[in-house]
């Protein structure tokens, strides 16, 4: 029986008790029917105290320390662990059917078949959801996920490798295959709420080097951060309904005073005049309203959710009926 070890880095562990509701139900008993012996790593990034086994039951915890610093370090360590097939599934990463990503086994009857990743950047493999052989990364040597750059010279046109990329990269030149499924396809069977914990370690750090009050001034400036702000407001609103618990709370215990509230992200989007900002964070908006909507309606609750714009309160209405019905 090949084995398999579903493994994640996590920060939070209030992100990281959603992620393993899901996994535990879902993911790790659809690879045992697969016939594969299916465990599940947990990478406490931060906040280790927070992660008790009562809270992660049936998950084996690693911790940072030397050699493995933070969640970069985690996935070159994870090719330690004694396995044969890895599943990276990142914290903000669920999946809606776990016999779809399963059905990817397939691909590995191809012995020259390294890995399939299940949800793309912007059409290329990516660490998000990546099935790997175990064995195929170990070959490239120390590191081979680390992140680089390239030419930085030559900055800003320089190249800046996410992990894995170079890893991809040095595979397809040994002539190994590194599968990638299609946007579309991907964003059937699953939900990437990508940069949630990003945010919040953001804020963690700006805070805590610049005072209070340093990171809202970079959150009105920097627009990068609502896409991820406004999908912090969505989980936590799924959170709450579960667990009955405040989502990133601040040192006070404030919902959402370790990312951004919603107040916070009403001033910021009403500051933009650009349309085509607008239409922009619209869109991405609506995704993650869907993608919540789903994942309330296979927990079986009902979760409000929030408008952002002033002008978007029947078009959330009108999504949270269609996810109903």
């Amino acid at each position: 029986m090949q084995h398999l070890v579903i493994a994640s880095p996590h920060r939070y562990a209030d992100l990281a008790r959603l992620w393993h509701r899901w996994v535990m139900r879902d993911v790790a008993p659809a690879f045992r029917r697969a016939g594969l012996q299916a465990d599940v790593t947990i990478f406490r990034d931060a906040n280790s105290e927070q992660f008790t086994p009562e809270l992660f039951p049936g998950v084996a915890f690693l911790d940072n320390g030397a050699g493995m610093r933070d969640h970069n370090d985690f996935y070159d360590a994870a090719l330690g662990i004694d396995c044969d097939l890895l599943f990276f599934l990142d914290s903000d990463t669920f999946l809606f059917d776990a016999d779809w990503a399963c059905r990817h086994l397939e691909a590995f009857a191809d012995p020259e078949v390294a890995s399939v990743s299940l949800v793309s950047r912007k059409g290329r493999p990516a660490m998000f959801a990546l099935l790997c052989r175990r064995a195929a990364y170990r070959e490239l040597g120390p590191r081979p996920f680390r992140c680089r750059y390239e030419f930085p010279k030559d900055w800003p046109n320089g190249v800046s490798l996410e992990n894995g990329d170079a890893a991809t990269r040095e595979l397809i030149k040994r002539g190994k295959k590194v599968l990638a499924v299609g946007l579309e396809e991907s964003a059937q069977y699953t939900a990437n709420f990508r940069s949630s914990t990003a945010l919040r370690a953001t804020r963690e750090i700006i805070d805590a080097a610049a005072g209070d009050g340093a990171f809202d001034r970079c959150f009105r400036r920097h627009r990068a951060y609502t896409v991820p702000a406004h999908d912090n407001i969505l989980l936590g609103c799924l959170y709450e309904a579960l667990y009955g618990e405040s989502f990133a709370p601040d040192r006070e215990g404030k919902p959402l005073g370790g990312s951004a509230t919603l107040e916070d992200l009403q001033r910021v989007v009403a500051a933009i005049s650009d349309p085509d900002e607008i239409a922009r964070l619209r869109e991405r908006f609506r995704r993650s309203r869907q993608a919540i909507l789903r994942m309330a309606t296979r927990e079986g609750v009902a979760i409000p959710i929030p408008a952002v714009f002033f002008d978007e309160e029947a078009e959330v209405r009108e999504v949270a009926s269609s996810s109903a019905d």
